[in-house]
C-alpha cells in the first residue's frame, strides 16, 4: 500500500508575516580635501574678526581745532587741541607737531572740533603781492549791528558826514570796495579771531589799485561797510596752497 502524502502545512491563524529583506544603505564617502578647505575658512574668519578688533583699537592722537578758526588768524597753542582717533590713513596731523603750527596762518575757516589738515595753515605772511591790508575806524552809523569778525567779507561805501562833499570827490554812496575780507577786527594789536574790545576798528585786505583811495576815505571817517555772505569771493584774498 503506497505511502499515504503528508497533509499540507498549514498557516497558523493571524501569523505575522515574515519581515521584508533590508537592502544595504550607500556608503558615505569621505572627502578630506573639503574638510580641510573648511577648517581654513574658520581659522581666516577667526584671524580676520582679531585683526578688526585689532586694528579698531589702533588709535593716535592728532591736531584738532579748539574753537571756530579765522581765516588769516595767527595760530597759538591755545586754539589748537588733541582728539584720539583710529589711524586710518586720513590726512590728519599728529598731536606731537603742535610745535610746526604755532605762528602760522589759518588760510580757510575752520570749524571747532574739525581734524586739522596741514593744507588748512600757511607759514608766513598771507597777503598776496596785489594786495595791502588797510584799516578802518568805522562809527557806529557806518558799520552792523553785530561786531564785525575776522574772515567776513564786506562792502564798502564811501559815505560824508553832512551828505554833500567826500574826500575822493565823489559822490556819497559810491562803492569803494565791492567785496573785501576782514583779516582783523577789534582793539590795535587784536589778532585775527580774538575777541573784538573794539567793534569799530576792522583791517580790510583790499588791492593794492584801491588802497590809496580807501585810506584817504578812512582817515576822514567817510567809509561805511556792510556785510556780505559768507560765500563771496573777494577779488583779492588770503594766500591759500
Amino acid at each position: 500500500m503506497p505511502p499515504t502524502a503528508a497533509p499540507p502545512a498549514t498557516r497558523r491563524e493571524n501569523a505575522p508575516a515574515p519581515a521584508p529583506a533590508r537592502l544595504p544603505g550607500p556608503t558615505r564617502e569621505r572627502r578630506p580635501a573639503l574638510v580641510a578647505f573648511g577648517l581654513v575658512l574658520v581659522v581666516a574668519g577667526s584671524l580676520g574678526s582679531a585683526l578688526v578688533v585689532h586694528r579698531s583699537g589702533d588709535r593716535v592722537d592728532v591736531l584738532v581745532a579748539r574753537h571756530d578758526i579765522a581765516p588769516g588768524q595767527r595760530i597759538t597753542a591755545a586754539d589748537l587741541g588733541t582728539a584720539r582717533v583710529a589711524a586710518d590713513g586720513a590726512a590728519v596731523v599728529p598731536a606731537a607737531a603742535l610745535g610746526n603750527f604755532v605762528g602760522t596762518y589759518a588760510t580757510s575757516r575752520v570749524p571747532a572740533d574739525t581734524l586739522l589738515n596741514r593744507t588748512m595753515f600757511l607759514a608766513g605772511d598771507t597777503v598776496p603781492a596785489d594786495a595791502a591790508v588797510v584799516g578802518v575806524v568805522l562809527g557806529a552809523e557806518q558799520r552792523p549791528t553785530d561786531a564785525l569778525a575776522a574772515g567776513d567779507v564786506v562792502r564798502a561805501f564811501l559815505v560824508a558826514s553832512d551828505g554833500s562833499s567826500t574826500v575822493t570827490g565823489q559822490p556819497a554812496g559810491t562803492v569803494l570796495l565791492d567785496a573785501a575780507r576782514v583779516v582783523a577786527a577789534g582793539g590795535a594789536g587784536a589778532a585775527a579771531g580774538d575777541v573784538a574790545t573794539d567793534s569799530g576798528t576792522v583791517s580790510l585786505l583790499v588791492p593794492t589799485g584801491d588802497a590809496a583811495q580807501v585810506v584817504a576815505a578812512a582817515a576822514a571817517g567817510q567809509v561805511a561797510l556792510v556785510r556780505l555772505a559768507d560765500a563771496t569771493t573777494p577779488p583779492v584774498d588770503l594766500v591759500r596752497e
